[in-house]
């Protein structure tokens, strides 16, 4: 059912008098002017458009603005719900109010709605209110509760198909010339996710700069937008040889993870289905972010990452609708492996939020748990997180998350790899008479950080001595500048592994060979880790 069935039918059923509908696209505003213009239902209504940010009224059918004689109700000064319900109660009359996106708009319009949501006299004209908001959520409790709520989607794929013929009519028109422009289903789809306004802005671009509707511009315009919302659209350039060490974690992944995804025919054979996602939890610094894009290299997809702050600041005060975009944008992209850093920013549990939060929060989770949980998302989701205590729970079930994976502080044999990788792979660092080996004995509960830290210093020392090369001398100096709490950090690895045997998402099995693993790779030391590990 379209939103202007909706509309129709609710408002013959006299559900409200008001309607708020929650939209961030232009087009469907206009959409919403033509379809009352031209209704039967609408036929013997007064039609007025009133526009917030001008404060201008309008008369739809002749597109004309009435003076301000008779529109001083509408003054940008405070104003009574009396003298706008007098308008509305004195004939049949539809008002379309636009656009509402601050607490000011709100503040001048709650009484008024209100008071107009369930007037018998408005019920008797038929007299509607609509309100075009970006987001109905800022609206009072009882606004919302006494009105009518649309959410709009953000276009469907027979419209965009409509309207993307529409255009080339139009082109074709101006030009006076039949043009060749292929509108195809895979056009259709490239540009899903994306509002109407959207859609004809890519299609005009796209024709301007190729004479023809190409795929990759409504690709890139996607990526451009995904950016814009400070999410990265990224394609990795190093696999699993970029990892140093973890080698256990690293052939778990590629067994249950990569493998099927490279190979759903095989998995369908064994009865399984394609893997969902998996949280990476470790301590700060463990490298599960290169973990993630060597991952994504590794699988042979493109990465989306997602940072908690930036897709939080966005949702305020456009909520639903904007997730559901940029979840539509990323699925549109799809298949594609989405990182979601610091998930339990984003997945926090429901009985850590705290009573002054404006609902935001709960709306947000419960947005994310449908998409998670959707059986026909085809991205793979990759969520890094140190705290899995403070995860809702309903995050990690499987169809959401297949498994949480455990990420170690690095064994020696992942150090002495790790120093590899920072000094002959992810750069050139010129060494002469270093012993890696000793450093990496020396390293004990380092992370991946401090380790790429302590390349970084020593070549940074050697450098400022204008030597020609990096020299053991230049890393015991720079080991000197580096703090590191062993002690703390063997307490919040065993505090780790009991959180981790308590889990059930977590396969206890591989849990188990990890921490053997683990004691194996530093043989030097076996007995303390065991007692760290339990």
């Amino acid at each position: 059912m379209s939103f202007l069935n909706e509309f129709i039918i609710k408002r013959r059923a006299n559900v409200s008098n008001v309607f708020l509908v929650e939209t961030v696209d232009p087009k469907r505003i206009q959409q919403f002017k033509n379809f009352v213009v031209s209704t039967v239902d609408f036929a013997k209504h007064k039609k007025y458009y009133f526009d917030l940010q001008t404060f201008e009224l309008l008369d739809l059918e002749s597109n004309t603005p009435i003076s301000m004689q008779q529109q001083q109700f509408f003054a940008p000064v405070p104003v009574t719900p009396q003298q706008l319900l007098n308008v509305l109660r004195s004939q049949p009359t539809i008002l379309i109010i636009s656009y509402v996106f601050d607490q000011r708009h709100v503040q001048h319009l709650s009484d008024f709605l209100v008071s107009a949501s369930h007037d018998e006299q408005l019920y008797s004209h038929k007299s509607t209110v609509v309100v075009f908001t970006s987001d109905v959520s800022i609206f009072p409790q009882i606004v919302r509760r006494l009105s009518h709520t649309i959410t709009l989607p953000t276009s469907t794929p027979e419209e965009r198909l409509e309207l993307l013929k529409k255009i080339k009519d139009e082109i074709e028109e101006a030009s006076g010339v039949k043009l060749n422009l292929n509108i195809s289903a895979d056009l259709v789809n490239a540009s899903s996710g994306l509002t109407l306004h959207d859609v004809e802005t890519v299609a005009l671009e796209s024709f301007l700069l190729h004479r023809d509707f190409k795929v990759e511009a409504f690709t890139q315009y996607k990526i451009k937008l995904l950016r814009e919302m400070g999410i990265e659209y990224i394609v990795p350039s190093r696999g699993f040889e970029s990892v140093g060490g973890y080698d256990y974690l690293k052939q778990y992944v590629i067994n249950r993870i990569i493998k099927v995804l490279r190979n759903p025919d095989l998995a369908k054979k064994f009865g399984l289905g394609v893997p969902r996602g998996i949280l990476l939890y470790g301590p700060p610094g463990t490298g599960k972010t290169w973990f993630a894009r060597a991952l994504a290299k590794e699988i042979g997809l493109p990465m989306i990452t997602i940072d908690p702050s930036t897709f939080l600041r966005g949702i305020v005060g456009e909520t639903e609708a904007r997730i559901k975009q940029v979840t539509q944008i990323i699925e549109s992209l799809a298949p594609v492996i989405v990182f979601i850093d610091e998930f339990d920013q984003l997945a926090l549990s429901r009985q850590a939020v705290t009573i002054t939060d404006s609902g935001v929060s709960r709306r947000m989770t419960n947005m994310l748990l449908a998409w998670l949980g959707d059986e026909n998302r085809k991205s793979f989701v990759v969520g890094a997180t140190n705290f899995v205590s403070d995860i809702d729970p309903a995050f990690l079930r499987p169809g959401r998350m297949d498994e949480i994976i455990p990420v170690f502080y690095p064994d020696f044999r992942a150090r002495l790899e790790i120093l590899n990788v920072h000094t002959s792979i992810v750069r050139k660092v010129p060494l002469k008479d270093v012993n890696l080996e000793e450093i990496a004995k020396r390293t004990y509960m380092w992370t991946g950080a401090e380790l790429e830290k302590l390349v970084i210093e020593a070549a940074s020392l050697a450098m400022t001595e204008n030597s020609e090369y990096v020299t053991q001398e230049h890393f015991e100096s720079a080991l000197k500048s580096i703090e590191v709490n062993v002690s703390e950090r063997e307490q919040r690895l065993k505090q780790m592994i009991n959180e981790l045997r308590k889990l059930e998402i977590v396969n206890q099995s591989f849990l188990k060979k990890a921490l053997e693993f683990y004691v194996k790779s530093e043989p030097s030391i076996s007995e303390r880790i065991k007692s760290v590990l339990g």
